[in-house]
């Protein structure tokens, strides 16, 4: 049951929704200036989370690779943008 008051919008322009463990070839290829490491994995600023891509953070499975639904949604807490 949702805890009243827990709900809340995010105002973004895209989410990538992926579902899996292993890194997807077509993310690089569709992305220009996203920089991966050579398994397919996005590389992040680890303090932001930020991509090469200002204003694109990523985090879970497609950063560490294969690794629990914890982490990746701490790394969703951890997102922002530099100061």
């Amino acid at each position: 049951m949702p805890a009243p008051g827990s709900e809340f919008l995010l105002d973004v322009d895209t989410v990538i929704y992926a579902l899996g463990t292993t890194a997807n070839p077509i993310i690089a290829q569709t992305t220009p200036g996203l920089n991966v490491n050579r398994w397919g994995y996005i590389e992040i600023d680890e303090r932001t989370r930020m991509t090469s891509v200002a204003g694109v953070f990523a985090g879970g499975d497609i950063v560490t690779g294969a690794a629990t639904v914890i982490l990746a949604m701490g790394a969703g807490k951890q997102a922002r943008a530099p100061c």
